[in-house]
């Protein structure tokens, strides 16, 4: 390159290479180049120009670059620079900045030595797209409507680093046919959902090394703030809510509700498979099913990242590796819980808390609901139960709290529905209770508004899909079933005989009280769990 005026050294530069993030380089948004080839020592600076309306631009003399403002970040043989505002960087006018095509670069030493002239291309920056903004940190892209999602969805090029969009309103996603990002061209922006929801997501995906959920694929994305309800989301392969497959990046301060199915491997309620990424102060309440396959849980299906202040509450039905909060781990899990309402299996690894407790899986500080019901014969040995404690120990604030550690100051609080207590997360809309009824059920003040179970009395099988059978050596006057509400379900007498059977296939699935009154005149109280 020579321009008009300038002092060029006259000895051919050494061969080297280029990348840039964004690539092209975006007008309006922030730009990192790196130049790998020749070793140049560790101090090295910049020299660049810019090509515009047909002419080149050359903001800064040569001779005068070899300054701190202009020193490269040196990295072996690569040397990388950031650039915050192209615009006032290269002293462009509007006009100017609208007509930017291309950008050349030189690596330098301050004792002549240099890389030979190298370009990325420049494309300009969308505005007045989305319901406003320009994407920039500063100025991110607003989503309010259905048709901004909509545009999201078909823009793959607003899906790079660099990027940032901010919701303004929830939003219906019912009329969605696809989802942000996909696994050959995953979401790398930054997206907040600002307290905000985006509800009825209905997703499905039928590709064996797909991934299905409302980002498809994240790598080197960051989503926060974010609620998904009333989601329905099937797959084969990588199926959750908020992220089929999370390669790379961050999701933090999220939560789902809804449902999610698959058809393969890794399903879970928020995530399918955490390849790589953080997931950091969020929850699921979803029913997550997998009955076929492998990896299967409440919060993620498979992890070989890093999970820290989670939760999970919803069913778990799957084939092998399932657990309340993870399915399969081959990462970190730490300060999180499995509260859910059920976990089904038809295989060896099965567990409250994760499906495998092998040296890969890494844990540390979890927790998971001692009496959470089984849906199948017996938790296996090879699982994670984590450390089981009551549910009362849980749904009261201040051992909940002392417990976990979470924050209750600017990322979670702490709700309250009478007798019911949960963490959600602040300043988030659109959250209610996760948690089932079976969970709250298993309580000391519902056994107390009762009386106390006694050991002498035997009701079986329990749980149960059918028949209930009650006996007692003294005999049984009658029995009364209830809700765990305090409503009548069922009644009936025995008339002194010493076992009674209950047919309970009709009723729907979850946890009921059992009053039974024997032949001299005794209360006995059960907890009775259909499945």
């Amino acid at each position: 390159m020579a321009l008009s005026g300038m002092l060029w050294p006259v000895a051919d530069g050494y061969s080297a290479s280029i990348t840039s993030t964004p690539s092209p380089a975006v007008s309006n948004k922030p730009l990192e180049i790196k130049i790998s080839g020749q070793d140049l020592g560790s101090t090295v600076y910049l020299y660049t120009w810019c090509a515009e309306g047909g002419s080149e631009k050359a903001p800064y003399d040569w001779n005068k670059v070899n300054t701190s403002q202009f020193q490269m970040t040196a990295s072996g043989s690569t040397y990388s620079f950031k650039i915050e505002d192209i615009k006032a960087f290269y002293k462009l006018s509007d006009a100017q900045l609208a007509s930017l095509t291309k950008l050349g670069f030189i690596a330098k030493t301050s004792g002549g030595e240099q890389t030979e002239d190298l370009f990325i291309d420049v494309v300009q920056g969308r505005k007045d797209a989305y319901s406003g903004g320009e994407g920039s940190a500063s100025d991110p892209f607003i989503l309010k409507t259905s048709q901004d999602l909509q545009m999201l969805v078909s823009t793959p090029g607003d899906w790079t680093a660099g990027n940032y969009f901010r919701m303004e309103a929830d939003i219906d996603a019912s009329g969605l046919s696809a989802a942000i990002g996909s696994v050959s061209s995953p979401f790398a922006a930054t997206f907040d959902g600002n307290g905000h929801a985006i509800k009825n997501v209905r997703l499905s995906g039928n590709g064996v090394g797909s991934a299905t959920g409302l980002f498809s694929c994240i790598n080197g994305g960051t989503v926060r703030n974010l609620g998904v309800i009333d989601a329905n989301i099937s797959g084969v392969t990588y199926a959750g809510i908020l992220c089929g497959q999370l390669k790379g990046g961050l999701i933090e301060r999220c939560f789902t509700m809804g449902s999610v199915s698959g058809t393969s491997i890794c399903v879970g309620g928020l995530v399918g498979e955490n390849e790589a990424g953080q997931i950091l102060n969020c929850y699921s309440g979803a029913k997550v099913e997998n009955p076929s396959d492998y990896a299967t849980g409440g919060l993620v299906g498979k992890n070989r990242g890093t999970i820290s202040n989670t939760y999970a509450a919803g069913s778990v039905n799957g084939y092998d590796y399932v657990g309340g909060l993870v399915g399969a781990n081959y990462g970190t899990v730490k300060n999180s819980l499995a509260l859910n309402e059920k976990i089904t299996a038809f295989n060896d690894f099965v567990a409250r808390f994760g499906g495998n407790n092998n040296s890969q899986n890494a844990t540390t500080l979890n927790y998971s609901w001692e009496n959470m019901p089984l849906g199948h014969n017996q938790w296996t040995s090879h699982g994670d139960h984590a450390v089981t404690k009551v549910s009362d120990i849980f749904h009261d604030e201040a051992q909940f709290r002392s417990l976990t550690g979470w924050d209750f100051s600017t990322i979670w609080e702490w709700r309250a529905q009478g007798s019911k207590g949960y963490p959600v997360l602040k300043g988030l809309a659109n959250q209610v209770c996760p948690l089932s009824e079976t969970y709250f059920s298993y309580s000391t003040s519902l056994q107390e508004a009762f009386g106390a179970e006694e050991d002498d009395f035997c009701v079986g099988p329990n749980p149960t899909n059918g028949e209930l059978h009650i006996i007692s050596s003294s005999g049984i006057l009658g029995y009364t079933l209830y809700s765990i509400n305090g409503g009548i379900v069922m009644s009936g007498e025995a008339s002194g005989s010493n076992e009674a059977v209950i047919d309970l296939g009709g009723l729907a699935d979850g946890l009921y009280i059992l009053r039974s009154v024997t032949a001299d005149g005794i209360e006995k109280i059960n907890k009775v769990i259909k499945k």
